[in-house]
C-alpha cells in the first residue's frame, strides 16, 4: 500500500481491508478469490489493479461509484491529481444519470452503479461496527 510516507490516513485501515472495486467484483471470474482490493496511494485515492479503476476520496470518503472510477482508468497513477477535484471538475463522464420531470415533481433516475457502490459502503459501515 501507497501513503507516501503520510502517518495520517485518510480512511481508516479496516475500511481499506474491507473495500473492493465494485466494478472487479462484478467480474470475479476474471480476478480470482479475492478480486477488487485497493490500494491507498498519493493519500487520496483508491486504486485496483484488477480493474484500473481509481476511486478518489472526497473529504474522507472514498467515492466507491464505477462511473467515477472509470473517469480516472486512463490517467495514470502518479498523474492523479492531489487533492482530488469535485466531481464537476474531473475528466468528462458518458454518465447517463438524469433528473426529469414527472407530474410537477422531480425524479431522479439513479445508475445501477450508483446503488452497487452505495451498498458497498453501507456493508463496509455496518461490518466495522460489528468488530467494535
Amino acid at each position: 500500500m501507497s501513503t507516501n510516507g503520510s502517518a495520517e490516513l485518510p480512511i481508516s485501515k479496516e475500511l481499506l481491508d474491507i473495500l473492493r472495486c465494485p466494478q472487479a467484483v462484478q467480474e470475479k471470474t476474471k480476478y480470482g478469490d479475492d478480486p477488487g482490493r485497493l490500494e491507498l496511494v498519493k493519500n487520496s485515492w483508491l486504486v485496483s489493479k484488477d480493474s484500473g479503476l481509481k476511486y478518489p476520496i472526497r473529504d474522507g470518503i472514498p467515492v466507491m461509484l464505477i462511473d467515477e472510477g472509470m473517469k480516472w482508468k486512463d490517467t495514470a497513477a502518479e498523474d492523479l491529481p492531489v487533492p482530488p477535484p469535485n466531481a464537476a471538475a474531473a475528466p468528462a463522464s458518458t454518465s447517463s444519470d438524469s433528473a426529469v420531470s414527472h407530474e410537477g415533481k422531480k425524479v431522479i433516475t439513479i445508475k445501477r452503479e450508483l446503488l452497487l457502490g452505495i451498498l458497498v459502503a453501507l456493508i463496509a459501515v455496518v461490518l466495522l461496527r460489528r468488530k467494535k
